[in-house]
């Protein structure tokens, strides 16, 4: 007897908050001396369910760092574009510290040749850092405190990090910590199989073991936007015509099997919503599952707002991680009744044969 089965899908989402910092000490030099400036940078961990997501940094990334003049009494500079005491000066990220009992690495940065703090104690200065640069990426183009990003390529966009404003510091502080942030939005999945009452499937047994998932693509019309450093906001482009593929994790050519989860591994990132546009909108997912089988493929188009977190469309903010569910439900179709044939022969009644009931 052959079954056959019915496939459904069901999608879900839920947003993961992040990120929390630590305080820097203030470490007092010698006086009199010219004292150079020690940057530090720290990014925290985004938890999530599964395990946690490499931090954004590692060992000769290059970091921007911007610093403006400012006062005792105007500790966030006003002035970014002119007279700066550093212009975008480029950084280099070395080996992560756990040198406080913070669970969060701390990367030393080197800038050559040494930077100084200005010689008078009353000259202050405010800070802005941020990576990738514009040197060592295409998609990230510098316009005075502006970045414009664009999604292209096989990665499509990058990992913005960036620190906002801070200070007022002079020498008698030393050293600088950039608490670094995530300036993007990003995107994670997760896919299970349930049965019709929302028991999940053993991964690796019948009928896990057959389905394969033979599409999952992010598509997206939100190709632009420019971040302020200074005021830490995006302002994105008008939305392209057409949807683009920006990630494609699974393909008839990459089939990939159930479950399937990158929650901690993801790199998807796409541009967040503002106060004047919804991302969301401009974002759909193209999800198909194949049973290997029987070749039989269900699935299609979903746009992002389908996604449901407690009932409201899924949002794409930035600095936070959305997690996409969803489940396919695996259903076995029970035979039909079978046909019942009922056949009888009319004898003469001293015929010793007989009549009978054949079921079929």
């Amino acid at each position: 007897m052959i079954k056959k089965y019915i496939y459904s899908i069901m999608i879900g989402a839920f947003v993961l908050l992040s990120f929390s910092g630590c305080n820097d000490e203030v470490a007092v030099p010698e006086g009199g001396e010219q004292v150079p400036i020690s940057f530090v940078a720290s990014i925290p961990t985004i938890n999530v369910e599964s395990g946690t997501r490499a931090a954004g940094l590692s060992k000769n990334d290059k970091v921007a760092i911007v610093a403006a003049n400012a006062t005792a009494t105007s500790p966030v500079p006003t002035n970014w574009t002119t007279g700066l005491y550093l212009d975008h000066v480029t950084g280099t990220v070395g080996d992560p510290t756990w040198a406080h009992a913070d669970p969060d690495p701390e990367y030393p940065i080197t800038l050559t040749p040494t930077r100084y703090w200005p010689f008078a104690p009353n000259n202050y200065l405010g800070f802005v850092a941020y990576s990738p640069i514009p040197e060592s990426n295409t998609r990230v183009v510098r316009s005075d405190m502006y970045l414009t990003v664009t999604g292209e390529g096989t990665d499509f966009f990058p990992d913005l990090l960036y620190t906002g404003k801070i200070g007022n510091y002079n020498k008698t502080d030393k050293r600088v910590l950039f608490n670094f942030q995530h300036a993007m939005a990003r995107l994670a999945v997760n896919v299970i199989v349930v049965d019709k009452d929302d028991n999940v499937l053993d991964p690796g047994k019948h009928p896990v073991n057959q389905l394969k998932i033979s599409s999952l693509v992010v598509n997206t019309k939100a190709l632009q936007g420019v971040f302020d450093l200074v005021s830490s906001g995006w302002t994105l482009a008008s939305f392209a015509q057409n949807f683009q593929p920006a990630y494609t994790l699974a393909s008839q050519s990459k089939l990939v099997a159930l479950p399937y989860d990158n929650r901690a591994t993801s790199e998807c990132y796409l541009l967040p919503s503002t106060e004047k546009v919804d991302a969301v909108s401009g974002v759909s997912i193209n999800f198909k599952v194949k049973d290997t089988n029987t070749n039989l493929e269900v699935g299609g188009d979903y746009p992002l707002a389908n996604f449901k977190d407690n009932g409201n469309p899924v949002k794409l903010e930035m600095g936070k991680t959305t997690v996409l569910t969803i489940k396919i439900i695996y259903v076995s179709i029970p035979d039909p009744d079978p046909n019942i044939i009922l056949e009888g022969q009319l004898k003469e009644w001293e015929y010793k044969g007989k009549s009978e009931v054949v079921i079929e």
